[in-house]
This record gives C-alpha cells, structure tokens and sequence, in this order.
C-alpha cells in the first residue's frame, strides 16, 4: 500500500502541473479561433434585410396648436433595405418601405417611405449593434388626400449572427416627418406640421 501511495503522489502532481499548463494555452487557442472565426466585409459584399413590426404614432408638433396627440391607432409596418459595404463598419444603400395606421372613425392612414441610408456597426461577435441614419421623400395618403413629403429616420438595431451570413434581431427607428404647405395649397402655411413616430421591427439579415 505503501508502495502505492508513493507512485501516485508523483503522478498527481504532473498530471495537476500539465492541466495547469494545458487550460491557459487552450484558453488562448479558443480566443485565437474565435477572432479568426469573426468575419469582415468590405467592398463587393452586400446585405438584404426585411423587417416587420409594430408602428407607434407618438405626437404631432407645430401648427397654431403646438404638440399634440397623433390620434391614430398602434399600426403595422415593414420595409425592405439593400446595402453595400464600404469597410467593414460603414454600408450605405437605399430602403422601401411602408406602414398603415387608423383614426377612432376606422379612417386609415398609409405612408410609404423611400429612402437613401446609411449604416455603421458596433460590434461584439456574434452580436453587433447597427446605428443608421436614412433620408428620404415620405408618400402619404389619408382618405382622398396624397401627399410627398420629407423623412428622416433614425435607428438603432441588436442582431445576433447566426453564421457570417445570416443575423436576426431587432430594430428601433424614429419617424420625422416634416409637412409644409404653401400658400397655394388648401391647408394654410401656418399649419405646417412635424410628424413623430415610432417603428419597432424584427429583422432577418443576409449578407452576401
């Protein structure tokens, strides 16, 4: 038993100094593997990205009432973007898009965006957190009345890649719409108005 005990005492402290030695070199071949796995874009690469969701009328500003209620209805809304990498942050591309809302009488309100935009990622793989910007002319219909005006619209994204292709996650963006009128309009120039709304989406990416 003696014996025994005496072989064991050597054989435990090496196999103790290799699994010492051993976990900080594989930990740093995992963290090698993983920075090798990470993907980077750049020109000739690009990205397909649909989005569906929730519209949310927030409030309208100006006019001779100043802020007030949107009087809509929680909407749906999608749109379809395109974008071709710049570097491995930056995209820039174009998106069309479009929502539906309803007044209380069940009236409803149709707007439909078409916009240049531009993209910049933070990143964590796998997950990355795209901030945008997009501008744009907003084509919006109410009953018997269309009309064009400007967009701009903010946004923020969470995305989770599944693979260097695919991502799904989702998005944040904010509406502004500006609507001017001229004097040779039917609405009067003192009731131009600022629309504020807010669009949450869930998204599916593809990078190709």
């Amino acid at each position: 038993m003696n014996s025994i005990t005496t072989y064991r005492q050597p054989i435990a402290l090496v196999i103790a100094v290799f699994v010492l030695a051993f976990f900080p070199v594989s930990g740093l071949v995992a963290q090698e593997d993983d920075a090798d796995f990470e993907p980077t874009y750049g020109l000739g690469d690009q990205m397909l990205s649909l989005n569906l969701g929730l519209f949310i009328p927030l409030f309208f500003a100006g006019g001779p009432d100043g802020i007030e209620d949107a009087n809509l209805s929680l909407g749906g809304t999608g749109h379809l973007l395109w974008s071709a990498f710049l570097t491995n942050e930056i995209t820039v591309g174009g998106e069309f898009g479009g929502m539906f809302a309803f007044t209380p009488n069940r009236n409803t309100l149709y707007m439909i965006p078409l916009a240049a935009r531009a993209t910049y990622f933070l990143r964590a793989y796998p997950w990355e957190f795209p901030l945008s910007i997009a501008a744009g002319m907003n084509f919006s219909r109410f009953e018997e009345s269309f009309k064009i005006d400007p967009i701009v619209i903010p946004g923020i994204g969470f995305y989770w890649n599944m693979n260097t292709e695919w991502a799904f996650g989702l998005d944040a963006r904010y509406w502004w719409v500006p609507q001017f009128y001229t004097d040779q309009s039917e609405v009067p120039s003192s009731d131009n108005r600022f629309g504020n709304f807010l669009a949450t989406t869930l998204s599916v990416l593809y990078r190709f």
